[in-house]
């Protein structure tokens, strides 16, 4: 499993009720990188909102995005960590 940490640079989409989540994160190097939430997807959006930080967990699919299995959300009043994960 990778491990990948930034922030979202992009909205958060709800691609469909499956559910899917699609988001893009921008990590520490400046890379954008296509992600996509399967596992808890419908918590995802609640937890994480546009230049959040967040360190993810997941592997790359054929596609070259990055499929997350774990996620954890820093909220931005005091430097807590939610964390979600399968």
């Amino acid at each position: 499993m990778k491990q990948l940490s930034g922030k979202i640079s992009s909205s958060i989409k709800v691609l469909n009720l499956t559910p899917l989540v699609r988001f893009e994160l921008t990590d520490l190097q400046n890379q954008k990188i296509n992600c996509l939430v399967h596992q808890h997807a419908l918590n995802f959006p609640a937890m994480a909102q546009p230049n959040s930080r967040i360190a993810i967990y997941g592997h790359y699919n054929k596609r070259h995005q990055f499929v997350v299995q774990k996620f954890m959300v820093q909220a931005s009043e005091n430097n807590d960590f939610f964390s979600h994960s399968a």
